[in-house]
């Protein structure tokens, strides 16, 4: 059986493929779900339902843990099922940014820890009712050396979603996803904007300048990418979403705190440890912290 935390857009994803593919799934949300039936559409715009085991802890078992919530809630997603992991289950953490498996790491010190990032993208129209809106690439690889023995839990993955893989160079993924999510995140949250917006010749110069600062953060992290090559798949994650809202961009909206600290935040921090001035990403770090206190 799997066991998701996180009944969102993700988690729901995850939940509604594992299921359509007979495997076994148990979904953990922040409070009990009134339904025990999950509706997905895919994108044939085909109609699913699943029933879906469900509550607010996990069940008492040593299967993998797909921690799918929002950077700002995994530490506490995990904190509060503590007494219920045991201490070699696998956890899986899929989410925007960077700097939760460190945490999860002094939590768990002996569990096998699985880093992931995916560009499928569904939409949460109601509690357990999603719609798939876009097909991606996913990535799972080892942040330690006991997770490096669980490549296996890819095959199961792969079966519900197609086109998932193992990366034994995860940390490279997750940075590309970081400097990816930097480029956009902020400046259609910013401006409340879809992402196509950005293909607009005003926002050429802006992305420029935060890609150059997040490529010297990287570097001095031993994490390359050619500058030239990154702006072009910026570009092609640009006109490919061109529709899409981003996660911060809704968040905003909704008056609900944001990932600033996972990505904007995570790369400040480390421009400081290597005395790197970053200032367009400051500055978009700034303003979102600004717009997020606007809500109170």
């Amino acid at each position: 059986m799997w066991q998701i935390i996180g009944a969102g857009a993700i988690g729901c994803l995850w939940a509604a493929n594992l299921k359509r593919t007979g495997q076994d799934v148990h979904l953990v949300s922040r409070s009990v779900l009134l339904s025990d039936t999950l509706h997905y559409q895919d994108l044939q715009q085909q109609d699913h339902q699943f029933t879906m085991s469900s509550g607010t802890t996990l069940i008492n078992s040593t299967d993998p843990v797909l921690v799918c919530v929002k950077a700002t809630q995994v530490k506490q997603a995990i904190q509060k099922q503590l007494k219920m992991i045991g201490p070699q289950q696998v956890i899986i953490l899929m989410h925007n940014g960077m700097g939760c498996a460190e945490q999860i790491q002094k939590l768990l010190p002996n569990n096998p820890i699985i880093c992931a990032t995916t560009a499928n993208a569904s939409l949460l129209h109601a509690p357990l009712e999603i719609q798939q809106t876009g097909l991606g690439i996913t990535y799972l690889g080892p942040f330690n050396k006991q997770a490096k023995l669980h490549k296996d839990l890819v095959r199961p993955l792969n079966l519900a979603l197609a086109n998932t893989h193992w990366a034994d160079d995860i940390k490279q993924k997750l940075w590309l996803k970081l400097l990816i999510n930097i480029a956009i995140n902020p400046l259609t949250a910013i401006y409340q904007i879809k992402n196509g917006l950005l293909q607009q010749s005003a926002f050429e110069p802006k992305i420029a300048a935060i890609t150059t600062e997040a490529l010297q953060v990287a570097q001095a992290e031993d994490i390359h990418f050619e500058e030239s090559e990154l702006l072009n798949i910026i570009r092609q994650v640009i006109d490919a979403t061109a529709e899409n809202y981003s996660s911060m961009n809704r968040d905003i909206y909704f008056q609900r705190s944001t990932e600033n600290e996972y990505i904007g935040g995570y790369l400040l921090k480390k421009a400081s440890r290597h005395n790197i001035e970053i200032p367009s990403i400051k500055s978009l770090y700034q303003q979102i912290k600004l717009l997020e206190k606007q809500k109170l």
